[in-house]
């Protein structure tokens, strides 16, 4: 698998092999283990139980600019931290209608923003992956709060 993790790279410039790569199924989840048996091993167990993780494969996987995090787990951390963000917003102002530029925190605003506009995509049908990234898990999580979809700044441009 080691080879076809090469392969991969010289094509496409990165490790980040996706769960369900149609070219090699199999490649995406070894991938996946070779991360879970890395974070085994850095936790201490090297005695095997670490799905045969060792000095020598960490080496080697070092050695092509292994991706030791999944892009996908970085998204999912960004949205849990935004998402706390926007919890502490409501706490501090009362709702979820966080300004586009909000001051005191631009990323938190652009985030919303983002979120309204992935929605809107996939309740009108949209199919593309970056608009399916917004899991019904993180749609009901966001709405638990209180979350409006449609903003302040939108329902009165759409009123006058």
């Amino acid at each position: 698998m080691f080879e076809a993790l090469q392969q991969f790279k010289t094509k496409h410039g990165h490790t980040d092999v996706p769960g369900n790569y149609e070219v090699n199924p199999k490649l995406g989840d070894w991938v996946r283990r070779q991360r879970d048996g890395y974070c085994c091993y850095q936790s201490g167990y090297h005695n095997g139980k670490c799905r045969g993780m060792n000095e020598d494969r960490i080496r080697r996987l070092k050695s092509i600019g292994f991706d030791w995090v999944s892009k996908y787990t970085i998204k999912k951390q960004i949205w849990n931290e935004r998402f706390e963000e926007l919890k502490q917003f409501k706490a501090k102002y009362g709702h979820t209608d966080v300004p586009r530029r909000h001051a005191d925190n631009p990323k938190l605003g652009r985030w919303i923003d983002n979120q309204r506009t992935r929605y809107r995509a996939i309740k009108a049908g949209a199919k593309s992956r970056k608009n399916l990234e917004m899991y019904e898990e993180q749609i009901q999580k966001i709405e638990g709060i209180g979350f409006e979809w449609v903003g302040q700044h939108y329902r009165n441009k759409t009123q006058k």
